[in-house]
């Protein structure tokens, strides 16, 4: 089973949608035709200046993002969010005005400051050679955190939370509690048919923080993901499912003494066949990440 790019960052238009006054998702041209898109972004706009949520997988897509902005305010862009390490949330950092505050989790500009040259190689490997990854120089926070902090925007706060892990050590969520709006970043990828990628394994973990931000929403929340539409709060139920459906299959097959071969072999799962990226992510990358983990 080969390698699927999940999206070529050459050929991505950037364009921002209205998800409340003052609040753009920044979202692919083909959210609505496809299940897995390129990366999500958005922005909010305060009294005093610009929060940004992601900064995308190049300088391309980054200063496309940034004319998105341009488009709807001139206010400076005071704080810029990485919700994880993963190249296509942060590789377009250094695009950002010098004085923009960059905040991440500590994990997260750890990781950074010590792997960049492994990661950018790897996001090569997974988007493609000549897609602008190559020009990508490094640059993490200015400010870290390992909870949560609430910056003040004069006509409204942000709230920057790290409630668990999920998809990685550091991820952070957004949350507008006023506009009822969270930017999740990876910790879900895009709503169902898409599931989520163990990357990091640790799915019980995942398990739990997942529900945590499912009972901290309400049925009005939107959510958006790392890669496809917003999402509401029942969406989070899909992946919560496929992680305890994954779970109890690899315990039954290791109770019957099968290998991780055989394993990826018996575990079809064919309800959740239908994600575009099923082949590569449900048997390469989740099977392998939970085996490893329940065994």
């Amino acid at each position: 089973m080969a390698k699927t790019s999940p999206f070529n960052p050459a050929r991505v238009r950037m364009r921002a949608r209205e998800l409340a006054p003052g609040v753009q998702g920044v979202f692919a041209d083909d959210v609505e035709e496809k299940d897995h898109t390129a990366t999500n972004a958005g922005f909010v706009i305060g009294e005093s200046g610009v929060l940004v949520v992601e900064s995308l997988s190049n300088g391309r897509l980054a200063s496309q993002l940034i004319g998105e902005i341009r488009k709807n305010t001139a206010l400076p862009i005071r704080y810029l969010v990485n919700t994880s390490y993963h190249g296509d949330h942060c590789f377009g950092n250094f695009v950002f005005p010098q004085e923009t505050t960059i905040i991440e989790h500590e994990f997260t500009k750890g990781f950074i400051d010590e792997n960049f040259e492994e990661d950018r190689n790897f996001m090569i490997e997974l988007l493609g050679e000549g897609r602008g990854v190559e020009e990508v120089v490094p640059r993490s926070a200015n400010l870290t955190l390992t909870e949560g902090i609430t910056l003040d925007l004069g006509t409204r706060k942000a709230e920057i939370l790290h409630i668990g892990f999920a998809q990685t050590e550091g991820d952070l969520i957004v949350r507008l509690p006023e506009e009822n709006i969270v930017f999740a970043g990876n910790m879900l990828q895009a709503p169902s048919p898409a599931f989520p990628w163990l990357l990091d394994g640790r799915p019980r973990e995942a398990v739990e923080t997942y529900h945590l931000l499912h009972d901290m929403l309400d049925d009005e929340t939107i959510i958006v993901p790392g890669h496809g539409r917003p999402m509401c709060r029942s969406d989070i139920r899909y992946s919560i499912e496929y992680i305890e459906d994954l779970v109890g299959q690899i315990e039954g097959t290791l109770g019957q003494g099968l290998t991780l071969e055989q394993a990826q072999e018996e575990i079809r799962m064919e309800r959740y066949s239908g994600y575009s990226m099923y082949e590569f992510i449900h048997f390469q990358v989740n099977i392998p990440a939970v085996y490893n983990e329940v065994s």
